[in-house]
Order: structure tokens, then C-alpha cells, then sequence
């Protein structure tokens, strides 16, 4: 139902493991890297644990997807079996003939074995995995570490792979497991997401589904890491509930309350309280609580002497006057002697706070420096004729601001959505007389743009450096925006649809506006919004042509019309350098990207002084 309705290609959070919306996180990553590097090893167990729903099950999928050259794989997905059936599915899986009749224990390990050492004469590493590991018997387990006996002199002959919950890390610690305990040689634990993982998420699964703008806003975020506790197979589910109950709303983003309601429909029990904290934030207020207690037990031991005390105690009673208090304690400043230890005991009871990231920020690394043709060409705007304009114009015809004019105030600027991308486009060399009813976003496509919507401040209005309109609070039930045409430091310049342009001092604007922001963006030639690895034609010549004059950024030699690993890897590398989420897809964030920082002439900007190496990470939170 909600695919269609917010242009999603299908259902974007099922809790299958897809492996085309594969997420690989950081620790997802080094998880991988030890399976990878376990299974060049020889012999031994490693050991993948985590959570329920932390992704173990992707991990296992991403690394069977990369299987080292010359590894054959017996994967177990039902452990509840006695040592025999255990022993038997271990054959079987590594296709193992086997005699009719009876098999003994003995039978099945003297196939096993000699199927072993057939493969260690042709070079092949024969594995084991074991999922749901927690759930084998404790004689199967044993039964497994036996297994392990199998070897030549120098080389053992199976490598293992158990994963499971965390109670297989409990089973293992036990005394009677402590020898298999001792032959594992790669442990890794997955934890559930924290806030900046759960929104690179969210956006990576939308953008895998076609939709590449904000479908939750930042706050919504934030409460499905608190309902979810940042476990991967829940945020799919409250996910896709939130989106269902946007949908059945006629809502165009995802806020707070849809996400409380799908919590308590995912749930079955109400959530009349705030969401549940997360173990981190607990941690971190018990840590401030702690630290406060500490500081006013130091407090009350030398900064309360026993006379100051005597006279708090005589001012509570109402025997002496609080002036009275100030001048014979002197209250009104510490002892000097104790200042400098004062201040210690409050720097150290304040923690600093974290850095907030930007939704699509990403740790800075700098991009590799190539050389690259400086004049290759790009493709020219889009030239529209049309009957509602009042001649032809390009798509990207600079416009001269308007005079100033100060004595207008902010929300009378505020104009309907239709009459405000009309002034909008006039930056973009379209004069427009009327835009007919319904999304205006929808009659701007034949012009070759497009719209993205956004949600932030003023600094990430900045970044995009293109002329928006601002969402300011509603009126009547409709919304209503004021036309940012330019920004500097100080000021920012409003444009109407009649008369001079505003200029209204920054610090104003800020404290007027929502937060919501719509940009429009020139869309590549054939009209798509995203191009992904695997395109194919034009969209994909004409992208390749862009990437390649971005100064100072290496793309090794391909093919000019196939999205291939050279022109993503370029792709991602630009993406980092300018603090978007290096996903390789080129969506509206990376396009509009592209152009500021190749300096299209055509394109409208905020501040033509504006430099172009501005990331989103410099943007702020």
C-alpha cells in the first residue's frame, strides 16, 4: 500500500534477509572480517555472537557471498539434534556418500575424516557453521569439539563457525565447555545500532528502494532508536508500520507520533509514557547522577564548615535574617583557598557532550588526488518552451535580486506552497504564471527539475547553496513558505512575488522557521533521481562525465556507459569528502553536490562566494 504511495519500487523494511539492502555498519564490517579471515585459518573455532535481530544471519549471508577461493561449506541451520543427527547433517551437507543402514558415531567420523583429508591432498579448507549455536545440546557441543581432533601433524583438517545468541557465550564459559573454549581463536559480538547508525540505516534501505529524500524526520529517528533499542529486525518493523500509518494519514514524512502509534500497534500494550532509554543513555545518567552526588558530598565536607552550618541551621529556624547569613559566612563567594579546588570538582562533574552528526555525515577522510581533464564537457541545461511562460527561457538563467526593503516583517512573506515555488522558479529563469492545483513539485519535472525536501538549519541550507523555500507555521490548516534567494553570514534575502526583495537579519529567520526546507535541483538528462551501480546508457556517461571534473578526485579508467566498481569507488570518495553517506547511489544530495562543487554556472546559488570544499560535517548539527 505506502510503496506506491511515497514512490518506493516495493516494500523497503521486510525482515527477510534480502540481500540486495544489505547494511554493513562498522562492527558489521569487522564481524565480516573475522569470518573472512577465520576461514583462511586452519583449524580451530570462531565465534559470532550477538542479540536477537543484531544482523548475525546477515553476516553469515554477506560472508558466504564472498567465499574465499577453495573453502567448501557444510552450513547448519537446525542444531536441536542428537550427536548422530548432528553428525549425519555435517555428511550430508559436504555431500558425503554414506552406507545404508545403522551408522554409528564411528561410520559418520571415519567418512568425515577420509572425506577431509582428501580435500587438505587438493588444497581445499573444508568449514563448518553452525547458526543458532546456542541451542545444541551440551553432548553435541561436545561432539563438535571432537571434531576438531581430526587433523594431520601440522594442520587441522575442519575450521568451525558457531554463531549465536549471548547465552552461547555463557554456555561456553561453563567448566564442563572449557575446552572447547580454549580452541576458539576469533571472538566477535554484535551490538544493536547507536542514533547515527540507526538513521544511516533507515536512509540506506529507503534509497536501495528508489526514495532517496527524508521520509522520517530526525526526530522520529530518535524515537525509533529509543522503542527499537537499535535492534536492526525491530527498526524494519516499526518501520514499516510508521510508513503504513503516513501513508493511511496523507502524511508526506514520518513524525514522532506515527512512529508511538506503529510502536504500540507492533507492541500490543500501550506506551503512554516516553519511550524506553536506552542502555547508553541510562549509563550516562547514572554516571552525571553519580558525579553530582560526589561533588555535593564534597561540597557539604569543605565548603560547609561547622559554623556556616550553625548559621544555616540558625537562618532555617528563623533566628537570623539571610542578609545576616551573607555577611557573617561571607556566602556570597568561596574561601579563595578553596576556589581553585571548586572549579576542578565542576569541570570534572560536567561531561563534555558528543558531536551530533548531520543525518548523512560520515567520519572526514580526504579524497585521493588523481589528475582528470578539467574541460571535459557537460551536457547543457535543459531549454523549455511553454505556453504559461512568457518566453523561452533556460533552466538555469541567472536572476538579479530585488533592492532591499526592511520594513516588512518575516511572517507576512509567508506565501501558499503553489504561489511560492512560482517565485522560487524566477531564480531559475522561469516566469511562470500560474502553477496549477496539487503538488507544484509535480508541473516542475517538464522544466528538468525536481524537488527534495529537508529538514534542518540554516547552516545545512547553506551547504546545499541552492534558493529554497522555507516552511513557516501554518495557517489555516495549509502550509506556507517564505522564497530564501540569498543567504551571507548575516543576513538572508526573501523574495516576493511582487515589489523588492527583504533582507532580514539570520538570527530572525531562524527563530520564525520550522526546521522543513524544499530545494529544487536540476535533474540528470533522462529525468531519473537516482543512479545506482549496475545503470546502464546515457544517465550513466553523463554522471561519469560529471565525477570526473571534480578537482583533485581519482576515477580510474572504465567503461563510459556502465556503472561499474570504478566509477562507485570515485563516487563514494566524493561522498566522503563532503560528508554524505558514501553509499555509491547518486541521489539528489550528491548531484546537487556535484554541481556546487564543479561550479555549474547555470545552477542558482545562495552565495556565489560560497566555497565549493564545504562538507556537510562543516554544515553543523
Amino acid at each position: 500500500m505506502y510503496p506506491k504511495y511515497f514512490g518506493l519500487k516495493e516494500s523497503s523494511f521486510s525482515i527477510a534477509p534480502d540481500p540486495h539492502y544489505l547494511f554493513l555498519s562498522d562492527q558489521h564490517r569487522e564481524a565480516l572480517a573475522h569470518l573472512l579471515y577465520g576461514a583462511s585459518e586452519s583449524g580451530g573455532f570462531v565465534l559470532l555472537t550477538g542479540e536477537v535481530g543484531t544482523g548475525k544471519t546477515t553476516v553469515c549471508r554477506a560472508f558466504l557471498e564472498q567465499l574465499p577461493e577453495g573453502v567448501d561449506v557444510a552450513l547448519v541451520l537446525n542444531p536441536v539434534q542428537s550427536p548422530n543427527e548432528l553428525l549425519t547433517n555435517i555428511c550430508e551437507e559436504f555431500r558425503i556418500e554414506l552406507p545404508r543402514g545403522k551408522r554409528s558415531n564411528k561410520v559418520l567420523i571415519d567418512a568425515l575424516n577420509g572425506f577431509l583429508l582428501h580435500a587438505y591432498a587438493n588444497g581445499r579448507r573444508p568449514l563448518l557453521i553452525i547458526d543458532e549455536a546456542q541451542n545444541l545440546p551440551r553432548q553435541a557441543l561436545e561432539q563438535v569439539r571432537l571434531l576438531t581432533n581430526l587433523e594431520t601433524t601440522k594442520h587441522k583438517l575442519l575450521q568451525i563457525f558457531l554463531i549465536g545468541q549471548p547465552e552461547l557465550r555463557r554456555l561456553l564459559e561453563t567448566q564442563a565447555l572449557r575446552q572447547l573454549d580454549q580452541r576458539i581463536t576469533a571472538r566477535f559480538h554484535l551490538t544493536p545500532f547507536d542514533l547515527e547508525e540507526t538513521g544511516d540505516y533507515i536512509r540506506h534501505r529507503l534509497a536501495v528502494a528508489g526514495v532517496d529524500r527524508p521520509l522520517f524526520t530526525a526526530r522520529a529517528i530518535r524515537r525509533i532508536q529509543d522503542y527499537s533499542g537499535g535492534i536492526p529486525r525491530v527498526i524494519n518493523i516499526l518501520c514499516d508500520r510508521a510508513l503504513l500509518g503516513a501513508c493511511v494519514t496523507r502524511g508526506s514524512q514520518v513524525d514522532p507520533g506515527i512512529v508511538a502509534t506503529a510502536a504500540r500497534e507492533v507492541r500490543g500494550e500501550a506506551l503512554d509514557g516516553p519511550p524506553p532509554r536506552s542502555p547508553r543513555r541510562l549509563a550516562l545518567i547514572a554516571l552525571a547522577s553519580f558525579l553530582m552526588a560526589a561533588l555535593i558530598g564534597w561540597l557539604a565536607q569543605t565548603w560547609f564548615t561547622p559554623e556556616r552550618r550553625a548559621l544555616l541551621t540558625d537562618w532555617v529556624r528563623g533566628e537570623t535574617s539571610i542578609t545576616a547569613l551573607i555577611e557573617s559566612a561571607d556566602l556570597s563567594a568561596p574561601d579563595p583557598d578553596l576556589q581553585p579546588q571548586l572549579d576542578v570538582a565542576v569541570s570534572e562533574s560536567v561531561a563534555e557532550p558528543a558531536p551530533i552528526t548531520t543525518p548523512e555525515s560520515e567520519t572526514e577522510t580526504e579524497a585521493p588526488e588523481l589528475a582528470v581533464d578539467p574541460n571535459a564537457p557537460v551536457p547543457e541545461p535543459i531549454l523549455v518552451e511553454d505556453p504559461e511562460l512568457s518566453t523561452p527561457v533556460s533552466a538555469a538563467t541567472p536572476v538579479t535580486p530585488m533592492p532591499e526593503d526592511s520594513t516588512v516583517s518575516i511572517e507576512s512573506l509567508a506565501l501558499p506552497e503553489s504561489e511560492a515555488m512560482r517565485v522560487l522558479l524566477r531564480r531559475w529563469g522561469l516566469d511562470l504564471r500560474t502553477i496549477n492545483a496539487g503538488d507544484p513539485c509535480a508541473h516542475i519535472r517538464p522544466f528538468g527539475l525536481a524537488c527534495e525536501s529537508e529538514q534542518g538549519r540554516l547552516s545545512h541550507v547553506r551547504f546545499f547553496n541552492l534558493p529554497g523555500l522555507l516552511r513557516m507555521a501554518d495557517q489555516d490548516g495549509a502550509p506556507r513558505y517564505v522564497v530564501l534567494g540569498e543567504l551571507s553570514a548575516l543576513e538572508a534575502t526573501l523574495d516576493r512575488p511582487d515589489g523588492p526583495a527583504v533582507r532580514v537579519p539570520v538570527s530572525e529567520l531562524e527563530s520564525a522557521w520550522t526546521g522543513d526546507y524544499r530545494l529544487v535541483w536540476l535533474l540528470p538528462p533522462d529525468g531519473s533521481t537516482l543512479i545506482r551501480p549496475g545503470a546502464v546508457g546515457e544517465p550513466v556517461r553523463w554522471l561519469r562525465e560529471l565525477v570526473s571534473r571534480v578537482p583533485g578526485l581519482t576515477m580510474l579508467p572504465g567503461p563510459d556507459d556502465r556503472f561499474d566498481v570504478t566509477l562507485e569507488s570515485a563516487l563514494r570518495a566524493f561522498q566522503i569528502s563532503k560528508g554524505l553517506t558514501p553509499d555509491g547511489i547518486a541521489g539528489p544530495r550528491t548531484f546537487i553536490a556535484l554541481y556546487q562543487t564543479i561550479g555549474l554556472d547555470e545552477i542558482p546559488q545562495l552565495d556565489e562566494d560560497l566555497a565549493a570544499t564545504q562538507s556537510m560535517e562543516e554544515a553543523g548539527p
